[in-house]
């Protein structure tokens, strides 16, 4: 009975090992939870290849949310990996530890973590491993600006998952070529790429990869101008993501969506997606899109011409900005002590199975008798010795980190400053530019208005010149002549005039640029006169002063404003002045 309750145990401890074996075969198609992998790592206790796969498994699972803890578990694979002679172990943590650097932005590390994973499955002829490889290296190399070595990686391995015929990362290696070719502005191929990686991801009906793809194409259209196409495949990613739920897409997305309305000029949705997305941001505590989105609606305001408002949204970005740039230290802070606290640790293993060691030939010699104590005793001091000058070694080893980390700290902090004090500058001179342009669209205002007061002028004259006509005919005086030539003179003072309209109409566009443009594609058929008439509308003049302006009746203006709403086909409720003042 006694036997049988000490064996329990360790029978139950091996059905779970045997289930939690065979549970990873059972669960198709799915990621298993944080929980379950540190459960199997917990039953994997023996210092086996299983074990350094669960280790690479946790490694994997915490590097998009704790790369610090990623690094950790990456390490212990591949020290055990490398303790087993597993190879295949060796490699997949090699490239967990590349990721993990990554994550941390030390791209040198990350390269040669990388590397050494593709010669080992070079060694192995493991073809999927090196096509993963090489797209890790060629996203290392792309963030490093050595967008050929990028562009060579992912060709590697687009050609690597073709000989494989792993449609999943042909897919993915032809979106990170497409990406590149967009970069140096070759459109045509990048859209060629692009539309390549699309059709996969149809077939295979992956709407992950479908929405990353979407996203590609929409850049692609928004860099070439066309804001239609840009427009239609931003809201596919969007949409797609929605149904997926997938929050941090999304989020990138709608600010897609405003750049191109604001760039359409439809500001209003431009304002309605770009704050969607600033909520969203500040919801998942996403500072970065924060600054982003509120970077975006400063600019949205700035041409809505609500400087104020403009102002303080930049000044909310810049502040959003410096705390971005704090929490950056911090975290770079922690990672350096994360490293050095691993760096430390291994060293203490290190010295403790020196001291292991030593303890077991002290057992060895002492057993041997009085004739090896001598030895022993010789051993003790030269091990000791060399363990004294190991320690000193550590210990300066240890001052020199420290050193640098505070020469690193005090190094930040004053590009800290110097960052502030640069942010202070452009801050200032956005206002000064602010202040400029204000000052620079009133005094253009101010000389559309002398245009419009010179127009009623002439047309006022020649009405004047009209009535003494009449007059000259009503009289039949003897004099005439002479009168006849007076009016001939006015004619004449008249005809430098005529010039008029062109420098109003030069000026108006400096003003409200586009307007001109923007009427003849909505509604090509307007006549010149019907123009004139609109730009007199966009002014808000009354009725009387755009009458003396076109040399008409206000009568006859009347009519032409009929006219002008009969072709522009306005509904009763629509006001002209309304419609026009929308227009620019």
């Amino acid at each position: 009975m006694l036997l049988v309750t000490r064996d329990r145990p360790i029978f139950l401890l091996k059905i779970m090992l045997a289930w939690w074996l065979v549970l990873p075969a059972l669960v198709v198609a799915q990621t298993p939870s944080k929980e379950v992998l540190l459960l199997q790592l917990q039953v994997a206790q023996k210092e086996d290849t299983i074990r350094v796969k669960r280790l690479n498994q946790v490694a994997q699972w915490y590097l998009k949310n704790q790369p610090d803890t990623s690094l950790r578990y990456a390490q212990e694979a591949l020290q055990l990996a490398q303790k087993l002679n597993d190879r295949p172990g060796q490699a997949l943590g090699l490239y967990n530890l590349g990721r993990a650097y990554y994550s941390h932005s030390n791209f040198n590390q990350a390269i040669n973590q990388y590397l050494a994973a593709l010669e080992l499955y070079q060694n192995l002829q493991h073809k999927e491993g090196q096509a993963r490889v090489h797209n890790a290296l060629g996203q290392v190399y792309y963030y490093s600006s050595q967008i050929s070595s990028s562009l060579k990686a992912h060709q590697q391995a687009l050609a690597l998952y073709q000989q494989r015929q792993n449609k999943r990362g042909e897919a993915e290696a032809l979106g990170y070529i497409g990406h590149i070719y967009e970069k140096k502005s070759a459109y045509a191929q990048a859209l060629a790429y692009q539309q390549s990686a699309l059709e996969i991801y149809q077939a295979l009906d992956d709407k992950t990869g479908l929405s990353k793809i979407y996203d590609n194409l929409g850049s692609i259209y928004e860099d070439q101008e066309n804001y239609d196409k840009a427009f239609e495949y931003f809201n596919k990613a969007y949409l797609v993501n929605k149904a997926l739920n997938n929050q941090l897409e999304m989020m990138v997305n709608l600010n897609d969506l405003g750049d191109i309305y604001r760039k359409k000029g439809a500001y209003p949705q431009a304002l309605k997606h770009t704050q969607q997305a600033y909520d969203l941001a500040k919801q998942l505590n996403q500072k970065y899109q924060m600054r982003s989105a509120l970077r975006d609606l400063s600019k949205t305001q700035v041409l809505l011409k609500d400087y104020k408002k403009a102002h303080e949204l930049l000044e909310q970005s810049y502040l959003l900005y410096a705390d971005i740039y704090d929490e950056e230290n911090a975290r770079q802070i922690a990672r350096m002590q994360t490293l050095y606290e691993t760096s430390q640790k291994e060293k203490q293993i290190a010295v403790l199975e020196k001291d292991q060691k030593i303890a077991l030939i002290f057992r060895y010699l002492f057993a041997g008798g009085a004739l090896m104590l001598l030895i022993i005793g010789w051993v003790i001091f030269s091990r000791q010795r060399l363990k004294i000058k190991s320690n000193r070694e550590i210990i300066e080893q240890n001052k020199r980190i420290y050193e640098a980390q505070q020469a690193l700290v005090q190094t930040e902090l004053e590009n800290t400053q110097l960052n502030e004090q640069k942010l202070k500058t452009e801050l200032e001179n956005k206002q000064l530019k602010e202040q400029n342009m204000q000052a620079e669209l009133e005094a253009k205002s101010k000389e559309l208005t002398t245009h419009a007061l010179h127009i009623i002028q002439k047309n006022k004259m020649l009405e004047e010149l009209k009535d003494c006509l009449r007059d000259i005919k009503r009289q039949d005086k003897k004099d005439a002549h002479k009168q006849i030539q007076q009016a001939i003179n006015m004619i004449n003072y008249s005809f430098s005039m005529d010039k008029d309209w062109e420098d109003f109409k030069k000026v108006f566009e400096e003003v409200h640029q586009a307007f001109f443009t923007q009427l003849q594609e909505k509604h090509p058929g307007l006549t010149p006169a019907e123009t004139r008439l609109c730009a007199l509308i966009k002014l808000k003049l009354n009725s009387k002063d755009i009458a003396a302006i076109m040399g008409i009746s206000q009568d006859s203006l009347r009519i032409a404003r009929y006219r002008l709403r009969k072709k522009l086909q306005l509904p009763k409720e629509i006001k002209l002045n309304n419609f026009v003042g929308n227009i620019g």
